[in-house]
């Protein structure tokens, strides 16, 4: 798996685009990368062109609580999560639901079309 990070300081977004396999360990690295560095207001995950097949339940909760931790220093902000299989938008949608559970300070909304995460992401509250 890759995961490329591109910055727009302009827009306040943040952008990771994974291509192939998603691994754990890879996607806590970034996530560390982006929560204990600079963080913009707003993210995107592109996993338009990535596997989770490989993603176990347990590993996904442990993410959420990650950044459930680590998200309360940002009291506004987007995520915006894109997956066009079914699989991977079901795992997100997964994910979503714990955000919700855990009570998120960030909203997180799942897509299938980039287009329409990027118009989301740059509504106004």
């Amino acid at each position: 798996m890759s995961i490329t990070t591109s910055v727009d300081n302009d827009k306040q977004l943040t952008t990771h685009t994974v291509i192939g396999e998603v691994y754990f360990e890879e996607e806590m690295t970034t996530l560390k990368q982006f929560w204990e560095g600079q963080t913009t207001k707003n993210a995107l995950w592109d996993f338009r062109k990535a596997s989770l097949a490989r993603v176990s339940s347990k590993e996904t909760e442990t993410i959420m609580d990650y950044i459930k931790h680590h998200s309360g220093k940002c009291s506004v902000g987007k995520t915006a999560l894109v997956a066009s299989g079914d699989l991977e938008y079901g795992i997100l949608r997964m994910a979503q639901t714990l955000a919700e559970i855990k009570g998120f300070y960030l909203q997180l909304e799942i897509f299938r079309s980039f287009e329409e995460a990027i118009q989301w992401l740059g509504e106004e509250e």
